[in-house]
């Protein structure tokens, strides 16, 4: 790992201030996964939507991924439960980059002045433990029961100790 060393006079680019962001966002992720490990911090809990039961809610809360990245999720969260012919489906739960903020760059072309943050949740049949798409962390794993979607409480998701 580098890191910049900065001195009276030095001209800076764009780059030196990417390089520099980079460094300090790689040690909090070091950090992160080493120090804390992965999974739920706090919240995150999913519930079956009382309606047709097509729909689940995850609490706010916050999460590490496998990257070190911290999830934070402020509001619930609704998820649509796509149509699936099994039986099991699972919620999961991926840290997202977003450029935002478009400013007309000095070639005239257009730079994203901003990255925001953010999480993408979604169901799928596929079991995020043993999915390829380490970006994934299972928050919930649903099962059909009589025709409706409930929560499997017997699967235990992976969560943090907290200190409090």
């Amino acid at each position: 790992m580098q890191r910049l060393r900065f001195f009276d006079g030095q001209l800076l680019t764009a780059n030196d201030l990417q390089a520099e962001q980079s460094y300090h966002i790689e040690k909090r992720r070091l950090h992160n996964r080493r120090l804390h490990g992965v999974g739920v911090v706090d919240g995150l809990t999913v519930s079956v939507d009382d309606g047709a039961g097509t729909v689940v809610i995850v609490s706010p809360g916050f999460a590490l991924d496998n990257h070190g990245n911290e999830i934070l999720v402020e509001d619930p969260v609704r998820v649509e439960l796509g149509i699936y012919t099994n039986d099991v489906c699972f919620v999961t739960i991926e840290y997202i980059e977003t450029p935002t903020d478009p400013v007309t760059g000095t070639n005239g072309g257009v730079e994203f002045s901003r990255v925001t943050e953010g999480y993408a949740v979604r169901s799928t049949t596929e079991d995020p433990s043993e999915s390829a798409n380490t970006s994934q962390l299972g928050l919930a794993r649903l099962i059909r029961v009589e025709g409706q979607w409930v929560v499997d409480e017997t699967n235990s998701r992976q969560k943090l100790n907290k200190i409090e």
